[in-house]
């Protein structure tokens, strides 16, 4: 075996160094634009949610204007009906998770009791004292981290004239990039040097078709999840069906995550309203609906436009959590997506350009 030379050495330390170097370089970089981010988070959270809107609701545009309609009728209409649609959808789940929050409260409140009677007097025989110190460090570890998971670093201004603002934003935004024809995208292209504006312009395309896809993929999943779980449950006669419909349709909107701890409150809602057998039917239906969305819709619906590993997701997801909260976790997957797929383009564009 070989010992390196006093140069190869050299040489090593020397890429370590740069390696290392540049990664403290992006790291601050992030981390300084972070904190930009969050100095304005109003402006932020507004604009991110207006490009996420609009993903949703661009296609319906090209595709009026594809017949003949022209742009600003076509993304006018779609607005209105967007907008309405979307409003009285956030309304309903709202109004009904906030009308049945507190009897979901005490319902998973009696079911904790359950857990932990059958952690006494089953199996386990643990002790009421071990039991009782497991809940409150339970309760003490969400009292100490309620303001990152509910807030977050992108925490919307508490007060209403901000909430009102950042709303009447959005919905500017929103009606100004339905209207825009690309304009917007080619400003920000000429800003890079000229050998670099085809690949930035196609790279932009690729983005946006990501994002599309997934807006539009993500809402069709989530409508199929609940509604195969409302069956479920209604067969199962279960109380609180359409409440529970509506947590896990915006669990479902953060991948894995929230589908999970949305099923594990119908779970406990079921363990103790019905049986520890519909319990368990009701896991194995979530089991068996995640898998299905996993193995046969996402592939079919989502397409190869967002292709990502579960371990992706669930990294993405956490870290989204940490740094911004719910909001964090929403935005989480479809950027690693965009970037992800805009790593791919930028690549194979350069290795056309080599060749």
């Amino acid at each position: 075996m070989s010992v390196p030379t006093r140069e190869q050495s050299g040489r090593e330390l020397r890429f370590i160094a740069d390696l290392s170097l540049r990664f403290l370089l992006i790291a601050a970089a992030i981390y300084v634009l972070l904190r930009i981010l969050n100095a304005i988070s109003l402006v932020t959270i507004t604009v991110v949610v207006a490009l996420l809107v609009s993903a949703l609701l661009q296609p319906a545009v090209a595709w009026l204007v594809g017949r003949g309609v022209p742009r600003p009728l076509a993304a006018i209409g779609v607005f209105v009906v967007g907008v309405v649609a979307i409003g009285l959808a956030v309304w309903f789940a709202v109004s009904q998770v906030a009308s049945n929050a507190a009897l979901i409260g005490d319902q998973l409140r009696n079911a904790l009791t359950s857990i932990q009677d059958w952690l006494v007097h089953g199996p386990l025989h643990l002790s009421a004292r071990q039991v009782d110190q497991i809940g409150t460090n339970l309760q003490q570890t969400l009292a100490n981290n309620q303001g990152s998971i509910v807030s977050g670093v992108f925490a919307t201004a508490g007060s209403a004239l901000s909430v009102i603002s950042g709303g009447v934003l959005c919905l500017f935004a929103i009606c100004f990039m339905l209207l825009d024809d690309g304009q917007i995208w080619r400003w920000v292209v000429s800003l890079f040097p000229d050998r670099e504006e085809p690949r930035v312009a196609h790279a932009g395309q690729v983005a946006w078709r990501t994002l599309s896809a997934y807006m539009r993929g993500c809402v069709i999943l989530a409508f199929i999840n609940s509604l195969t779980m409302v069956i479920v449950m209604l067969v199962a006669g279960m109380p609180l069906v359409i409440p529970l419909g509506v947590l896990l349709f915006l669990g479902s909107l953060i991948p894995l995550v929230g589908m999970v701890v949305a099923g594990i409150v119908v779970v406990l809602v079921a363990l103790v309203t019905k049986s520890v057998a519909v319990a368990i039917v009701m896991a194995v239906a979530l089991v068996l609906t995640v898998q299905l969305e996993g193995n046969m819709l996402n592939p079919y619906i989502l397409g190869k436009a967002v292709s990502i590993h579960p371990l992706a997701i669930l990294l993405a997801v956490t870290g989204g959590t940490i740094l911004g909260g719910v909001f964090g976790a929403f935005i989480a997957v479809p950027l690693v997506a965009v970037l992800n797929n805009v790593r791919t383009t930028v690549r194979l564009d350069a290795a056309a350009a080599d060749s």
